[in-house]
């Protein structure tokens, strides 16, 4: 990135943080949502087994994934409900600076749900866990959010033009994030699990990290053709 390019990422970065903060209505939601969900999900399985640690991997990353499509959801809805959409795109900013804001925008709006989400789900599902197993947990959301951030932002960007983008988006992005979800999970409970199995744990890591790269480069090369049609 020239200095032009990383001025322009920070400013349209800059520019969403500060609507989200504003208005608050995208977090405020995701997190009620997840923690409904957390509370359900204590209450069908967590007052019926006497050890729900088996289950926390799965639990967290179902919650987690079905509240990062609310959050992709809001992706481009201000601009397009604003009708400033098309401003944004005219302007002489490279798309792939202002795809890059916005996935880094939405991975730093997950991590602040899971900051309040994990640790819940930690209380209600697992026994003996530590600080450090948290630590482990907060490492596999950072790079499962690259990922979902990445998916996101692109998938976003083909359904809102669209007249049905509600119920499009969710039919294509949980397909694309099942692999996603499967290895955040499997990383998370050879962690949080009744034995910690570290090799595991970073196979599964080393996996999130590689979906993201080749999501990265799909994007990177398909872009431009996207916000163009």
């Amino acid at each position: 990135m020239t200095g032009t390019r990383i001025r322009q990422f920070r400013a349209l970065l800059r520019k969403d943080l500060q609507l989200e903060l504003r208005t608050r209505e995208t977090a405020i939601t995701m997190v009620l949502f997840a923690t409904v969900a957390m509370v359900l999900f204590q209450f069908t399985i967590g007052v019926r087994v006497d050890d729900a640690t088996p289950f926390a991997g799965g639990i967290i990353w179902a919650t987690l994934a079905l509240t990062a499509v609310l959050g992709v959801g809001r992706t481009w809805v201000p601009e397009r409900e604003q009708r400033v959409l098309d401003g944004i795109l005219v302007a002489p900013v490279p798309r792939l600076t202002l795809m890059a804001a916005r996935a880094t925008a939405l991975v730093l709006g997950l991590l602040a749900v899971q900051v309040v989400v994990v640790p819940l789900a930690v209380v209600f599902f697992v026994k003996g866990g530590s600080i450090a197993d948290l630590g482990f947990v907060f490492l596999t959301c950072l790079i499962a959010d690259v990922a979902i951030g990445i998916v996101g932002a692109q998938l976003a960007s083909m359904s809102v033009f669209t007249r049905a983008r509600e119920l499009l988006l969710p039919v294509l992005l949980l397909p694309a994030l099942i692999p996603v979800i499967i290895a955040a999970a499997g990383a998370t409970h050879a962690v949080l699990g009744p034995s910690d199995r570290v090799d595991e744990y970073w196979r599964y890591s080393g996996f999130l990290g590689v979906y993201a790269v080749i999501f990265a480069l799909v994007a990177f090369a398909t872009f431009d053709h996207i916000l163009d049609e």
